[in-house]
């Protein structure tokens, strides 16, 4: 099957109002682990790398995020709606650990100050995103290719964190 007609596809079988209802999610997730965090003026008193984005740059950028990842889950969860397989409730659990790593990102590393316990949290971020990855790839190539950025973005705030814990 050629990419233009997959994707096309893949776009037909989209449920909307579920790729929506798991945007909403993670932008709900994402608002209460802010809020239960702590302030992230911590941010700007640390020693930092030079190659260490604005803060504001990060709203932004976590927004973009939450907007893909909510589509990607989305767009898995219609894959199956569409007749192209089984619910598979692991690949749901190993999301919904993801979701949860992600969550408790936030609070260790602005409200505990815990640099080194959120540098091993930022590496289950992207263990659980790789095995997620393989098993969105599995039902829908739009829900996994939509995870790539993601995955490297987790990457890039890996080293980050790791050059903030070395500073601080």
């Amino acid at each position: 099957m050629k990419w233009g007609s997959y994707l096309k596809r893949e776009l037909y079988c989209a449920d909307y109002k579920t790729i929506l209802l798991a945007v909403a999610i993670h932008f709900a997730c994402g608002i209460l682990s802010a809020l239960l965090g702590g302030s992230a003026s911590v941010y700007r008193y640390l020693l930092l790398p030079h190659f260490a984005p604005p803060p504001f740059l990060f709203v932004l950028i976590w927004s973009f995020l939450y907007v893909i990842l909510g589509t990607a889950l989305g767009i898995y969860l219609s894959s199956y709606e569409c007749g192209r397989g089984r619910w598979r409730l692991n690949t749901c659990l190993l999301y919904g650990l993801f979701l949860l790593s992600l969550f408790l990102w936030y609070p260790i590393f602005f409200g505990a100050k815990l640099f080194s316990l959120a540098l091993v949290v930022i590496a289950c971020i992207i263990s659980i995103s790789l095995f997620v990855f393989r098993h969105f790839m599995k039902r829908s190539r739009l829900a996994g290719f939509l995870l790539i950025p993601c995955i490297g973005f987790f990457a890039f705030s890996f080293f980050l964190n790791f050059c903030i814990l070395l500073l601080n």
